[in-house]
């Protein structure tokens, strides 16, 4: 199912059962500080299920019993609790604690009820409109998000420009990029002349999978960037510039911004300079000319570790486990970019079936973008090992100590759960997990990916039927059910025109690329599903990818081609389940 990239697990060869200790994966579990010094004494007796009449409860009671589910990491009851409590309320602070609550625990369905109140009683609350933008947002109602954020734009004692840099941080952060780009595009329609808005959507764009159009704006905020820059737009310049060059290399256009990127950087050999050329590269796909010149920085104190870790990383992506390594293991003297390196010598030592060795490293990533999804494979070894307590434990502390990636986890969590052969007890993760956060599309993805899987192809497709209904503009939707059903050589017209629909949003996303490969091929277009799978798989060597476009060149009659391809992505140590299967079937049918 194509919908977005998931974590992958990595199976493992080796029969041994685990036996390790709790405290090799303990973690302090953070305390919430309780609202009063009776709260403690009051979780025995308070219950949820005993709550009185909205009429005449105190609003002491709802938010007592809040703070207590907060302590107790119950997000939905929480969130419930402050809900309840601002609907006859008139206080602004409750309110805006409420909307608080709410946002922290994923809830944006009552959190944009909370900030329908909080409008009611004070209509020019700022603070209220901005949490009413983001629920909107992530509920993909986007021209309501647009709205309340378009007041906060023009009503912000601090000014258009420094909200629009604030939103531009929580966009780039967006799981919903689809929809944050939809939301940049409609608030720089507001804004037409504003370099911050321009730059927002630009940076959305990009992100969003559409190079062209980003060119097209970022060569519009340069435009309007004072020449020659003020001092303190200098920097803001420099970016916009670096982006626009990015842009067009991934629109197709390389060889001009490469050499006026080289330009810069023999004008002025600066480590800043050289490691932009360098990133320029490695977007074009020159990785061989990347490699070198990141290769002169690694000996540089200040450049050094940046250079390492890039190297790895690209060495990893490529398949060159031996080398990624060597680089990961130098930068961990370095003392820089520790759990990063961390997390990639576990998963090469877990790629080398060295599992002791990739579950102490695993162990090791404290924090950062890869604590979680280091935890997450560490877990799904000791649950594929005969450690399923540990393994359970571990989750149950991971959900504790990241509640805002809940979500994520216990798909993940259902799909370790699956991947060891319980099915009933991974729905039954992702059915609590809805209960908890009813709004999450990623969950509900997730038991639409495992229903598909084991058979239960109509309970897939009605959940992402659902799915695209509620969020018809939202690309990732549209993509993940044409996809499903073409795949499964369901109405296939119908499938096709979902995920054109699709690209016509992102035109360069690689999952799509191969949908719109895939959907051409079903329907026998051959030769015009080609270039789609070839585009995609050049950005992405994903194992779907490299199963899909190896059957077109096998049906083309191109079978070394195919054969390449699968063996070069094998290597490379992406997810060969459906390259094997491919490859078995096309084989037997020889």
């Amino acid at each position: 199912m194509k919908i977005c990239r998931y974590i992958k697990f990595d199976s493992a060869a080796s029969s041994d059962s685990f036996r390790y200790s709790a405290a090799v994966f303990s973690f302090p579990i953070s305390a919430k500080a309780f609202a009063a010094l009776g709260m403690l004494a009051c979780t025995a007796c308070v219950s949820v299920a005993s709550r009185p009449d909205p009429a005449e409860a105190p609003q002491a009671f709802y938010t007592v019993t809040a703070e207590i589910a907060l302590s107790r990491h119950e997000a939905r009851v929480a969130a419930l609790e402050y809900a309840a409590a601002a609907e006859t309320t008139s206080d602004v602070g409750l309110l805006r604690r409420a909307a608080e609550v709410s946002t922290e625990c994923l809830q944006p369905t009552l959190t944009a009820g909370v900030a329908d109140r909080w409008l009611d009683v004070d209509p020019a609350a700022v603070d209220a409109h901005r949490a009413a933008g983001k629920a909107a947002l992530e509920l993909h109602r986007i021209e309501q998000s647009a709205a309340h954020y378009r007041v906060v734009l023009k009503s912000s004692a601090r000014g258009p420009d420094a909200e629009f840099a604030e939103l531009e941080t929580e966009l780039s952060a967006a799981g919903n990029i689809f929809g944050a780009r939809q939301l940049a595009d409609l608030l720089a329609g507001y804004f037409p002349s504003s370099p911050a808005a321009l730059r927002m959507q630009a940076f959305a764009a990009l992100r969003a999978d559409d190079p062209a159009a980003a060119v097209r704006i970022f060569e519009a905020a340069l435009a309007v960037v004072s020449e020659p820059p003020a001092a303190e737009e200098e920097t803001a310049r420099r970016e916009l510039t670096q982006g626009l060059w990015r842009a067009r290399i991934l629109s197709g256009d390389q060889v001009e911004p490469l050499a006026q990127a080289k330009d810069l950087l023999d004008r002025a050999d600066t480590i800043e300079n050289r490691l932009d050329y360098a990133l320029l590269l490695l977007a074009a796909q020159q990785t061989s000319a990347a490699r070198a010149q990141l290769t002169m920085l690694i000996h540089d104190p200040a450049s050094g570790p940046v250079a390492l870790r890039l190297l790895g990383l690209v060495d990893f992506q490529d398949g060159r486990l031996d080398e990624a390594s060597t680089r990961f293991a130098e930068l961990i003297t370095t003392g820089k970019y520790l759990d990063d390196a961390l997390f990639y010598l576990g998963m090469i030592a877990e790629r080398h079936q060295d599992l002791e060795r990739a579950l102490r490293l695993y162990a090791e990533v404290q924090t950062g973008e890869n604590a979680v999804p280091a935890l997450l494979r560490a877990a799904a070894i000791l649950k594929a090992h005969g450690a399923a307590p540990a393994a359970d434990e571990l989750l149950d502390h991971l959900v504790a100590e990241a509640p805002q990636r809940a979500p994520e986890i216990l798909a993940a969590r259902a799909r370790i759960d699956a991947e060891a052969g319980d099915l009933p007890q991974a729905l039954a993760v992702l059915t609590q997990g809805e209960a908890e956060y009813p709004d999450s599309v990623e969950l509900r993805y997730a038991k639409a990916s495992l229903s598909e899987e084991h058979g239960q192809l109509a309970a897939a497709l009605r959940e992402l039927k659902a799915v695209a209904s509620l969020r018809p503009t939202d690309p990732a939707a549209l993509n993940a059910y044409g996809y499903t059903l073409a795949d499964n050589r369901r109405q296939l017209a119908v499938a096709r025109r979902l995920i054109e629909q699709a690209h016509a949003a992102a035109p360069k996303n690689a999952s799509i690329l191969d949908s719109l490969g895939w959907v051409l091929f079903r329907q026998g277009h051959s030769e015009q599903a080609l270039p789609y799978l070839n585009a995609a798989y050049a950005d992405d060597h994903d194992g779907d990818v490299a199963a899909h476009l190896g059957e077109v060149l096998w049906q083309l009659g191109r079978r070394p081609e195919a054969e390449r391809i699968w063996s070069d992505a094998n290597k490379a140590g992406t997810d060969s389940h459906l390259i094997n299967a491919t490859r078995l079937r096309l084989h037997a049918s020889n």
